[in-house]
């Protein structure tokens, strides 16, 4: 913890927006694959 203060403020908050960027866009990801699973398998189903 010591150390994450004697950085530079702006370092550390550029990595915290990184990480947080990440999480959205694999959040982001993760919906669609879910969205598009869903239509697949509703169209199959439908069918049948």
């Amino acid at each position: 913890m010591q150390d994450l203060l004697q950085r530079d403020l702006g370092s550390s908050l550029l990595s915290i927006a990184i990480i947080i960027g990440w999480f959205g866009l694999f959040f982001v990801f993760l919906r669609v694959i879910t969205l598009t699973i869903k239509r697949i398998l509703d169209a199959i189903f439908k069918k049948s």
